[in-house]
């Protein structure tokens, strides 16, 4: 208890200030004003972990295993899906990963594999029958479509374009009385001789499914269709290589360090967009791991969805390539003065990059990527300034569909692992008016105050050196399929454990219906939090309630900003 109080005594009134200087300011989610830094900031980047030779190798490998031919063999089945396993060892730096997984989906038989193997050739393989449906890769949609021109009704309309093919939401469902997989096709009228729809493919036997409803039973197809031209451009498949460590320094001084990993080859069920781990800040410790593995959406009186969306597929954006530099697989570090735009800033769905760009703008390197879900087009940052200040961002867009003509609530979930100089650490609440700092001791989880500007703060258990977390105006209120803004828990690690025995998500693997709210109240079981490793889930939510304002109005052409971007700032204390 003494020394809690001399912690409360030395940061109580300076902090209960300094929140008060930072809800002053009223700089949420807005540019910065332009800044000129007097010494240059270098970036270095190295690849790190598997290479794409590896990976292909090892998709080749396990297909061709007995294991797995063992239930494949004289079947027809895709391999559509390849992700990482992670092996998180909080006693050293992120290790390269050993493991993998692949989905294979089995027409024959209907029937969903994953199988386990290791990048090293002799490492066991194991494959078990997985109970949901994966997303269609590009291939799968592709033929898909094929089958489509085919058809006697549409087949025409596609080749003479009156009609173009997109994806829709849901990306896949079970043909009703059956266990039979249909890929699903949006189809967008071009002329007058056409009409919006979303059919089902059934890929076993080339059957074109219309619906009743002209859509899903979750989705909406009907004259009028909102968002952004999609430019059918293809997306980057999930596993796809592309990790880095970066230092970026500054006259000699080191600023930032970490290990970056590119939306394809993230963690999580669904993927988690940019993954960064191990980051420190003038060589302490800040964050073991920020991503967001869940992103969800709720659409008003159920007219669509609701959905869990997925982070794992790269769309396209603008990061100039003249006098950029290439360091690593889906890694462009642009030029002095450059910026990327996305389709949030260009007004359009085409580009010429997949993966993370990274710039210096207003004396912040920036990390940014576009993700695809089906119609929904997200953007993802992360803004580190000189200061030592985190701004993690995220924005929201859709290309042309019916859908999101209709009221719709997105939320999303940054999960944060911090580990403040070490794993171990105190956690505060901040309120304006309050005079002391209040100890977080236990699990919990707590709603936003904008009249108190409540915040929290993360510390060192052995030091004064912490981080708070300020929610902005932005970041929108809370409805009950949101559940809740923020959760602060003791950090798991159980060996070999799946991601939600982890903690790292809740391990849903649905794409559409009621259960895609996010599900992590079960963390919650009053474990102390006292100079514990804690990690802390933080949940925004935006509005969509305008079908043709899915352009951000208040776009910037040099920067992620605006009513439509939701993120906190995360500011360094006593560094």
């Amino acid at each position: 208890m003494k020394k809690l109080n001399r912690v409360l005594l030395s940061f109580g009134l300076g902090l209960v200030l300094a929140s008060l200087n930072f809800a002053a300011t009223g700089e949420e989610n807005t540019p910065k004003r332009e800044k000129r830094t007097q010494v240059p900031i270098e970036i270095k980047v190295t690849a790190w972990g598997r290479t794409q030779a590896e990976v292909d190798a090892a998709k080749q490998r396990i297909e061709r295993s007995k294991e797995v031919q063992k239930f494949l063999s004289g079947t027809r089945y895709r391999l559509l899906e390849f992700n990482y396993v992670d092996n998180e060892d909080k006693s050293r730096p992120t290790q390269i990963p050993t493991r993998f997984r692949a989905v294979f989906y089995d027409y024959t038989n209907n029937r969903t594999f994953v199988a386990e193997g290791g990048f090293d050739a002799a490492a066991a393989v194991t494959v078990t029958e997985a109970f949901y449906q994966p997303n269609p890769n590009d291939e799968e949609f592709a033929e898909a479509v094929r089958i489509l021109q085919q058809n006697a009704t549409f087949g025409a309309l596609l080749r003479s374009e009156n009609l173009d093919a997109f994806r829709p939401m849901p990306p896949v469902t079970v043909l009703s009385g059956t266990n039979e997989r249909l890929v699903n096709v949006g189809l967008e009228a071009q002329g007058s001789s056409a009409e919006n729809e979303i059919v089902g493919i059934n890929i076993k036997s080339g059957q074109v499914i219309r619906y009743e409803r002209g859509a899903p039973l979750t989705s909406l197809s009907s004259p009028d269709a909102c968002g952004l031209p999609d430019s059918g451009q293809t997306v980057t498949p999930r596993g796809t290589a592309g990790q880095y460590q970066m230092v970026v320094s500054q006259g000699g001084t080191t600023l930032w360090e970490m290990l970056v990993i590119r939306p394809t080859a993230s963690s999580g069920t669904r993927g988690s967009g940019v993954e960064i781990r191990d980051v420190k800040y003038k060589g302490k410790s800040v964050l073991k791991r920020g991503h967001v593995p869940v992103l969800n959406v709720l659409y008003e009186d159920n007219a669509c969805g609701p959905y869990r969306d997925w982070q794992y597929a790269e769309d396209s954006f603008n990061a100039p390539s003249e006098g950029a530099t290439n360091p690593a697989p889906g890694i462009r570090i642009l030029a002095p003065g450059q910026v990327a735009t996305t389709s949030m800033e260009s007004g359009n769905d085409t580009g010429n990059f997949h993966g993370v760009a990274i710039y210096m703008q207003n004396d912040e390197l920036v990390m940014v990527s576009e993700l695809d879900a089906s119609w929904y087009r997200y953007i993802m940052e992360w803004r580190f300034a000189s200061d030592g200040t985190i701004r993690p961002r995220f924005g929201f867009g859709a290309t042309n569909s019916s859908c999101v003509c209709n009221v719709h609530n997105h939320h999303v979930y940054w999960r944060l692992d911090f580990d403040i100089v070490n794993p171990n650490n105190k956690v505060f609440q901040v309120e304006r008016g309050r005079k002391f700092l209040q100890p977080i001791t236990n699990e919990l989880t707590r709603t936003r105050s904008l009249q108190t500007n409540r915040s929290f703060l993360i510390q060192n258990s052995t030091g004064n050196e912490a981080y708070m977390l300020v929610p902005n105006i932005t970041d929108g209120t809370v409805d009950a399929y949101g559940r809740s803004d923020l959760w602060v828990l003791k950090y798991k690690n159980v060996a070999g454990g799946s991601n939600f025995q982890n903690e790292i998500d809740d391990g849903t693997n649905i794409t559409s219906g009621s259960n895609t709210a996010i599900n992590i109240g079960t963390f919650i079981n009053n474990e102390s939090l006292v100079d514990q490793d804690v990690v802390v889930w933080y949940g925004a939510h935006f509005i969509h309630a305008d079908g043709m304002n899915l352009l951000n109005p208040q776009r910037s052409p040099s920067i992620l900003s605006g009513t439509h971007v939701v993120g906190p700032d995360i500011r360094p204390i006593r560094w």
